[in-house]
């Protein structure tokens, strides 16, 4: 009988040396891919994270801005009533508070609703065809008394025959903001000009003012919600219009951008793709 016997060392460590990587690899795939997934998983929360933290802040300004007009109200009904002998007529002052208090605040609360509904993606578009220079001039001169009553000159420059399909109730109340926060900042013996144009197949809005002007630190934060250039509450507002106007003009797929400098006044400027041509309104708005 032959018995042959063979060294197997060399494969047993063999075997070890590959049985070692390999759990190696394991551990070391099995780290990763616990790392991944935590990177992953933090990077999918970062949107949502910001998401609540927006909301959060958009509630904290919220209360914050009805604060304000909830305490003066407040204060003057507790001076009324302290005074019920007293006639209307000679409580008009008190009411009167009372009265332009409700106003910012009923404002305020539509100004809300309606950023809320464009986060929910709940403010639809209402398009239609019509005509936007007749649309524009006829929100300027609704402007007209009350930049007058001020001492302000509103001119008005619009080019005939533009027609725009889109929602014209968000497009006037667009031009509304721009005016309102023109008159607000324009001082007594100012001047505020609106101009439509048409070129190529854009439309073209500018609402430029006299006033004070915007420090350059500030324009790239002027269409943040709740900001505010003058913080006091001589100029009124809620530092809500612009970022409304902001919605409008990008739900339109159009532009607005502002130019301004301390004491040379500021002008915003629109530009509106005609036939839902969006990239020739950029190339006007950087001509």
């Amino acid at each position: 009988m032959l018995i042959i016997f063979e060294d197997i060392t060399r494969e047993q460590n063999t075997l070890h040396i590959l049985i070692a990587t390999l759990s190696a690899t394991g551990v070391v795939c099995l780290a990763l891919s616990l790392f991944g997934s935590l990177f992953m998983a933090n990077r999918a929360m970062v949107p949502i994270q910001t998401a609540w933290q927006q909301q959060k802040d958009f509630l904290a300004d919220a209360s914050h801005e009805l604060r304000t007009p909830l305490a003066i109200i407040q204060t003057n009904l507790e001076v009324v009533r302290e005074n019920q002998t007293a006639t209307v007529s000679s409580q008009d002052n008190w009411l009167r508070n009372i009265q332009e208090e409700t106003a910012c605040m009923t404002k305020l609360v539509k100004s809300l609703l309606f950023l809320a509904q464009a986060d929910s993606r709940q403010q639809l578009l209402v398009r239609n065809d019509f005509s936007l220079n007749q649309m524009v001039t006829a929100a300027a001169e609704a402007f007209q008394p009350l930049a007058a009553s001020q001492g302000i000159t509103l001119n008005v420059s619009v080019e005939a025959g533009i027609r725009y399909y889109g929602d014209e109730a968000k497009i006037r109340q667009l031009i509304g903001i721009l005016l309102d926060n023109a008159i607000r900042h324009t001082p007594p013996d100012g001047k505020i000009r609106v101009q439509l144009e048409q070129s190529k197949s854009a439309a073209a809005l500018s609402v430029a003012d006299s006033g004070e002007g915007i420090s350059s630190e500030h324009l790239d934060k002027i269409f943040e919600r709740f900001y505010q250039v003058d913080k006091s509450r001589a100029k009124g507002g809620a530092g809500l219009g612009l970022s409304i106007a902001k919605w409008i003009v990008e739900s339109h797929r159009g532009t607005i951008r502002v130019a301004s400098e301390p004491g040379a006044g500021t002008t915003f400027s629109v530009f509106l793709p005609l036939n839902g041509n969006q990239t020739n309104a950029a190339q006007f708005s950087n001509q």
